[in-house]
């Protein structure tokens, strides 16, 4: 069973990244709902990050593998971060540096209901958490200067990395399910007896709370 949950894990990941890099390059960037699928991929893209630990062992047959996902690691974790400060948590720390980095925040407290202008606020929170992402002397892990999203070079700079990151992202599953070898015939039509077999195990089924 394990391989199988490990194939669907690895589909949902890049279903998630195949979508969403289709939707940027069909509708492009610039609203509140682009900002929620760009949110969506850093989940993604930090979903991968953690699946790629479980699934090492096979870089013992498939070296390959490992040299694919290394040449992106450090865009993965970089995306990771966001993730945990942008999205997967709206740190409080986060939102007072974005109002020491961007004062005219307090300029729309009383038009935040408008898309317009919440898509300004995530942009500017988003542009926080990217100059973040520092060492311990204060130098940017990841670019040369600090990042105003409403400059254009530094929108097209970043939009250029995590275009990268979500379709390397997209290329090491495939090539990681490709070197599953799956028998998709013998699971997809089993025989009579093990659709029996599976069809007791689903009567049995006891569902317990899911656990952290």
């Amino acid at each position: 069973m394990q391989h199988v949950i490990t194939l669907i894990k690895a589909r949902l990941i890049q279903a998630d990244l195949k979508e969403i890099d289709r939707e940027f390059g069909e509708k492009g960037v610039g609203s509140l709902f682009t900002m929620i699928l760009f949110k969506q991929a850093l989940i993604s893209v930090a979903n991968l990050v953690d699946f790629e630990l479980t699934v090492r062992l096979m870089y013992r047959e498939h070296p390959e593998l490992s040299l694919l996902y290394r040449q992106t690691s450090a865009e993965f974790e970089f995306a990771k971060y966001l993730r945990n400060k942008f999205v997967g948590h709206i740190k409080p720390e986060l939102l007072g540096k974005a109002l020491e980095w961007r004062p005219e925040m307090r300029q729309f407290l009383n038009m935040m209901s408008d898309s317009q202008i919440m898509e300004l606020y995530n942009n500017w929170i988003l542009e926080t958490a990217i100059n973040s992402y520092v060492n311990p002397d204060g130098k940017h892990k990841v670019f040369e200067s600090e990042t105003a999203l409403d400059y254009p070079a530094d929108r097209t700079r970043f939009l250029i990395y995590m275009t990268k990151i979500i379709r390397n992202g997209i290329s090491f599953l495939e090539a990681l399910i490709s070197a599953m070898d799956i028998d998709y015939e013998r699971l997809c039509n089993p025989d009579l007896g093990e659709q029996l077999r599976l069809a007791v195990m689903a009567g049995k089924t006891d569902f317990e709370f899911i656990k952290k």
